[in-house]
């Protein structure tokens, strides 16, 4: 039982080594629970979960079973590498929870046995006093004790764009620190409130540990065709092989039968293709500084209607900088003494390569002289410090004194005060101004001068008014354009922040969110006293929401989703990640954004420029035509073989094509023709369509009605030419005739489709694919080694020109089908 003392015992000493060991048995370590990850087995089963592969692997494994093994081995190769790369991506997933460790530092300034000391973090516990520091990361939640100009960078938690300053004389939160945040100025000390899960960021992981990832509509729809195809597979090969035993075939046919049409309808090598486009979409959006962690993510920003974005550091440049300034005399030599005072009455520095180190107010101030082009150097030499009076809360100014004056810059409130009485009529202007400013969001500070004699009695008011200067944290010169353009493609922006109602409302306005002049904002307290249903309206109508925790940002999103939106989230803090992890797609920012919030996203900004969400909307949008087209096209001849198969088993006739031969046309297409879809280059209409509706299928019904018409012409051509030429030549011709034009047809469709040239990469991969289709082909019918593996026979000039002929009558027929259309519509 630990030992009770005295306060005035634990001030002097702190906790006793005993006491913390005891304390540590009964809270456990600082640090957050490691998150349950799934083995690796588990990971490369759930690869089999997807109907198509399912039936691919039974399919393998009959052949095994009856010692077909050139046909399974074909079978396992395609299932090996899909599921190889599911595996590979799989692992690479769920690090959020775990990057929350990178925000509890590993040593800490602890009070024990009487003095102070390092300690590990991990070993901290409640009642602790802890040290923290200008730089510091906070290693637990505490509550302070001592506070010395203490200011603590918060964005993390509460999206707050500036450090807020802590005293112990504050109200809560003023006077607590949490876990993880930054130390950007001052010192202080606290003791242990919180620690590991019990923190602040310990229960934005509680969230996270709660949300479930959404699946991208890309997956959703091509598992929704997977099992289409699926149902369709079985039942055909369940007739195919009841047909054949039924009419006398062996049990080995009849399993064969079904086998074959099984591998001829489904589409082998459409997931390595839908992973190529895929792929080829993450190397452009690197290109433009978008990094994708999630391979159907970039086809999913194609569907998104909504995006939530924060504000610091996405919609903005994550720095103060002055936006307005008003001086008492507007004149060359007022403005030349409020430009001396920034100087002089600021503890900032800005480097010669431009980057800033103190406060960011008080960098902003120095920027804002270099912008004017005064030489601080020359001001500051010449009118050295003296003396200093730093900023307090009690009297909220900050003073320096010099030869010549004392540069005074603080509270506008308080400066003004000191420099003008009430009854003084400049008294009420200056009030309305700085209540103006204030009104729009902005941050003020007051500038004031006073004589170096006053310097000991400087708290009477004999002070000096010059003026006083408004900053903001400004909006990205991109973002305006980028938030148009999302609008144009008919996707709403909206804001989610920490800041303030006025200032969120203000960058609303300058980064056109609103075409209003009137911007409606919903706060915390707003949005928590609200019910479902008022919810539900709140995030059709509002634009703007503002002081907003963590747990308002992810019911946003989940309220948003029950209205069936798709929604992206962007987001740079630990605040951000449960939201992000929720969304259908989350994007960090790469340069000021979290681990957390990085490992939660599926996607990356590594310039943090918001304007990229706009270029990666196109970019999914292009993505899913590519895969769209990629699947017309393969289908009609996946359909065709089946249905030949299938028609050829119900009618006891000869098949035209063998199954091992069929294996062939399906390896052909998917490394040759299957790929140029994948290449394509994007058409410039994409962003001026509205997003895909969340339940729309991935084949419509006008795309079912192209395909039926494509394949029942690819099977009627199958079928008359291998009958006549079976009578002219031989069932070993036949087969090879048949082969032959059903791949020169698939060249002839994929022309069709193409179109007209781009006059890009897509055009040499068209012309690359149907070269290497053509080489193949060649080898197939003339080569001896295949002609033994494939039965395959040699074809004469006659022949070729059968082929040719049907490859022109496939490119007609896809032609036409493509002129049809749904009414008011383009064709795709």
């Amino acid at each position: 039982m630990m030992a009770s003392r005295d306060e005035s015992s634990v001030i002097q000493q702190g906790l006793s080594s005993d006491e913390a060991a005891l304390l540590k048995e009964q809270f456990g370590p600082n640090q957050l629970p490691a998150p349950p990850s799934p083995h690796w087995w588990q990971q490369l089963l759930q690869q089999f979960q997807n109907t198509l592969i399912v039936i691919l692997s039974m399919a393998a494994l009959l052949s095994v079973v009856l010692g077909h093994w050139v046909d399974s081995a074909i079978i396992g190769a395609v299932i090996l590498i899909n599921t190889l790369l599911g595996f590979l991506q799989e692992n690479r997933a769920e690090k959020a929870v775990a990057a929350l460790q990178s925000y509890l530092i590993e040593y800490s300034q602890v009070l024990r046995d009487g003095h102070w000391q390092k300690q590990p973090s991990n070993t901290l516990v409640p009642g602790d006093w802890v040290r923290i520091e200008n730089g510091d990361r906070v290693p637990a939640d505490l509550d302070l004790l001592e506070a010395h100009q203490l200011q603590v960078d918060e964005s993390l938690l509460t999206g707050e764009s500036l450090p807020l300053d802590k005293a112990v004389s504050g109200q809560k939160p003023d006077s607590m620190v949490h876990a993880g945040t930054l130390v950007t100025r001052g010192s202080g000390v606290g003791k242990v409130r919180a620690i590991g899960s019990a923190t602040a960021i310990g229960q934005i992981q509680q969230l996270m540990d709660q949300t479930q990832t959404q699946k991208s509509p890309l997956l959703l729809r091509i598992n929704r065709l997977s099992r289409l195809l699926g149902g369709a597979v079985l039942v055909l090969a369940v007739i195919a092989a009841a047909v054949a035993w039924k009419r006398g075939e062996d049990l080995e046919f009849a399993i064969l039968a079904a086998i074959s049409l099984a591998v001829a309808i489904i589409p082998e090598g459409l997931p390595a293709v839908i992973s190529i486009t895929l792929a080829l979409g993450v190397q452009r959006m690197a290109r433009q500084g978008a990094i994708i962690r999630q391979l159907p993510a970039v086809e999913t920003l194609g569907a998104v209607t909504v995006i939530c974005t924060d504000k610091t550091g996405t919609l903005t440049e994550n720095r103060m900088a002055v936006a307005d300034l008003r001086l008492a005399e507007d004149n060359p030599e007022g403005r030349r003494r409020a430009l001396e005072i920034m100087l002089l009455c600021n503890d900032a520095e800005i480097m010669p390569d431009g980057r800033g180190s103190g406060d960011p107010l008080e960098q902003a101030l120095l920027r804002f002289v270099r912008e004017e082009q005064a030489n601080e150097l020359p001001v500051q030499q010449a009118l050295p410090r003296l003396d200093t009076r730093p900023f307090d809360h009690e009297k909220p100014y900050m003073a320096t004194r010099h030869s010549d004056r004392v540069a005074i810059k603080g509270a506008p409130e308080y400066v003004l005060r000191h420099c003008l009485d009430f009854q003084n009529p400049e008294f009420a202007y200056w009030e309305g101004v700085i209540s103006e400013m204030a009104n729009l969001g902005l941050r003020t500070i007051a500038l004031a001068e006073a004589d170096p004699a006053d310097w000991m009695t400087l708290d009477a008011r004999n002070w000096r008014w010059l003026g006083v200067v408004a900053l903001l944290d400004p909006p990205r010169p991109a973002v305006p354009a980028a938030i148009a353009a999302c609008r144009e493609a008919g996707i709403r922006v909206i804001m989610v922040t920490g800041d303030h109602p006025r200032t969120a409302a203000t960058i609303a306005r300058q980064v056109g969110l609103s075409t209003e002049n009137s911007i409606k904002v919903v706060d915390h307290n707003r949005w928590v006293a609200a019910s479902p249903e008022e919810r539900r309206v709140l995030a059709q109508e509002v634009s703007v929401f503002a002081r907003v925790q963590p747990a308002d940002k992810l019911e946003l999103v989940q309220t948003l989703q029950s209205s069936g939106e798709v929604v992206a989230m962007t987001g740079d803090g630990v605040n951000d990640a449960p939201a992000l992890r929720r969304a259908q797609i989350g994007v960090a920012m790469g340069l000021s954004g979290s681990a957390v919030a990085r490992e939660a996203a599926a996607m990356i900004l590594t310039d943090d420029d918001f304007a990229h969400i706009a270029s990666a909307v196109a970019e999914g949008r292009h993505i899913y035509h590519n895969i769209q087209q990629t699947i017309l096209f393969m289908l009609p001849t996946n359909f065709a073989q089946g249905l030949v198969i299938f028609i050829a088993v119900l009618g006891g006739i000869t098949l035209p094509i063998t199954p091992l031969q069929i294996l062939w046309i399906n390896t052909v297409t998917a490394v040759t023709l299957a790929l140029v879809f994948a290449f394509m280059g994007a058409n410039q209409t994409f962003m001026q369509r509205p997003p895909r509706p969340l339940q729309e299928p991935l084949m419509t019904g006008l795309l079912w009605l192209r395909i039926g018409i494509v394949t029942t012409f690819l099977v009627a051509t199958v079928f008359v030419v291998f009958s006549w030429d079976n009578a002219a030549a031989g069932i070993r011709h036949a087969h090879t005739l048949a082969v032959n034009i059903l791949m020169a047809m698939e060249g002839g469709i994929l022309l069709a489709m193409y179109g007209r040239r781009r006059l890009d990469r897509g055009d040499w991969v068209l012309y690359g694919s149907l070269s290497s289709m053509v080489v193949l082909q060649g080898l197939f019918s003339q080569w001896s080694l295949l002609q033994h593996v494939f039965q395959s026979a040699t074809m004469s000039m006659m022949d070729l020109s059968i082929i040719l002929l049907t490859a022109f009558l496939a490119w007609l027929v896809t032609q036409l089908t493509m002129r049809i259309r749904k009414r008011g519509k383009p064709s795709s």
